[in-house]
């Protein structure tokens, strides 16, 4: 399976995606920075924790629907690798199943807390002060399209396993 995005929807992921490696490279250099700058004698940046708090944070969520849609996230094969053969493609369709409940369940809490936290107006107050409805923004967008793609595991579009289902090296 190619890593390279087909289709508008695809894009987007890949876009979330990059967005989250963005991050990550930023994060990288503002640690970067303070660890020369605090063995150098420069003045340090005051926003480095804070901000790699939060940047680490979206980038896990940025970053995980193109991972489990290129099969790239980390997945435990333990079960079905003991399972008779019969209860192999069950048990699969019942993991999907768990996993976009539990992703949707997530989505639609993540949305409410997201826009009562809009509504009320709150901060998160740190080194800086940030809107936390911008914290918790980026959960429902992840967590729905995570939900898409274990539906589409889940209707047989595709499947996280590839080839037959048990023990893979």
């Amino acid at each position: 399976m190619s890593d390279k995005p087909q289709g508008v929807y695809e894009s987007l992921l890949f876009c979330l995606f990059s967005l989250g490696a963005g991050i990550l490279a930023l994060v990288t250099l503002f640690i970067l920075y303070d660890v020369i700058a605090r063995n150098s004698g420069f003045p340090s940046f005051t926003h480095t924790l804070a901000l790699t708090e939060y940047g680490l944070y979206y980038v896990t969520l940025l970053g995980a629907p193109w991972l489990v849609r290129k099969k790239h996230h980390v997945y435990m094969q333990l079960v079905t690798a003991v399972a008779p053969a019969p209860l192999r493609p069950f048990i699969c369709k019942l993991s999907y199943l768990l996993c976009a409940i539990t992703c949707g369940l997530i989505c639609y809490y993540a949305g409410l807390v997201t826009f009562e936290a809009w509504l009320r107006g709150d901060l998160e107050v740190r080194s800086f002060d940030m809107p936390r409805w911008l914290i918790f923004a980026v959960m429902p967008v992840s967590f729905s399209f995570l939900t898409i793609e274990f539906c589409r595991y889940l209707a047989g579009i595709d499947s996280m396993y590839d080839g037959e289902i048990g023990v893979h090296e």
